[in-house]
């Protein structure tokens, strides 16, 4: 039956309307029919998908051979090519967000997507300044029955350690404040690949390619947004907000095209919320 959808189907996924407490069994296999419907689809039917982690439409410009990963807490398109993922999309939530000091960390491999760099990909990566980091955050979603599915290796990828502990956090834990005082909001995050590649390879026989750069684009319910660009050999000290970008940036520099369902978004007025003035 799934095999006869016919182009015009329209599939809307409103994951983000269940319950954090309700069974995680039922839920896993909301994602798990979500996830076989979208390899039963063509590119154009996966396309009119809604789903609800990406606020006005999930981006377009993918590589048709890219997987569409729909999860309980965050939806993402993995490249197989440069093992890692597009982009992901995630909501946040003043009740997602948790304590995760004790809460493992260890990989996951990805039952829907083999072609993932191994755990053992990343055993020498501080050897080149790099870590194994996720670009789904496991604190954010710590509150959740759902938080180690930001453990599978679709999810990972290698961010220099500078950058992690530097500006990254510092944006982090700039929207978890925010998350805090305004209740939820969208984020789109993902790699950004140079003409020139400038940022170490792993240690691996694995075809793949470490980002040189990564966007993060916040957006509040009611429209604000801000867009960061950071760089991988960003300095440690440098300050979330000096790498403030605009959308339009971004979309330049990945070749996506972000909100599609409303491409007026307004940006810049979340600037001063995340510590920026």
């Amino acid at each position: 039956m799934l095999q006869k959808c016919s182009e015009q189907i329209k599939l809307v996924i409103r994951l983000e309307h269940l319950s954090f407490s309700a069974g995680f069994l039922g839920l896993s296999r909301i994602t798990v029919l979500a996830v076989l419907m979208v390899g039963f689809m063509s590119q154009s039917q996966a396309a009119q998908l809604r789903i609800a982690h990406c606020l006005y439409g999930c981006p377009v410009g993918s590589s048709s051979e890219s997987h569409l990963i729909l999860r309980p807490i965050y939806a993402l398109s993995y490249n197989t090519h440069n093992k890692v993922a597009d982009w992901a999309a995630y909501r946040v939530t003043s009740g997602s967000i948790g304590i995760a000091s004790s809460l493992s960390r260890a990989a996951m491999i990805d039952d829907f997507v083999e072609e993932t760099l191994s755990e053992a990909d990343f055993i020498n990566a501080e050897e080149h300044g790099l870590t194994r980091a996720l670009l789904v955050p496991l604190v954010n979603f710590a509150g959740t029955p759902y938080w180690n599915e930001v453990n599978y290796l679709s999810n990972a990828v290698a961010r220099s350690r500078n950058l992690s502990l530097g500006a990254w956090y510092g944006l982090e834990w700039s929207i978890r404040n925010l998350v805090n005082r305004e209740s939820e909001v969208y984020i789109l995050t993902g790699p950004i690949f140079r003409e020139t590649p400038v940022a170490a390879s792993l240690e691996t026989q694995a075809r793949h390619r470490v980002p040189d750069a990564f966007f993060k684009i916040v957006v509040s319910a009611d429209n604000r947004a801000t867009a960061f660009i950071f760089d991988q050999d960003l300095p440690v000290h440098v300050h979330h907000c000096d790498s403030r970008t605009t959308i339009d940036e971004i979309e330049k520099a990945t070749g996506l095209e972000f909100f599609s369902e409303n491409p007026r978004l307004v940006s810049g007025l979340l600037d001063a919320s995340l510590g920026c003035i």
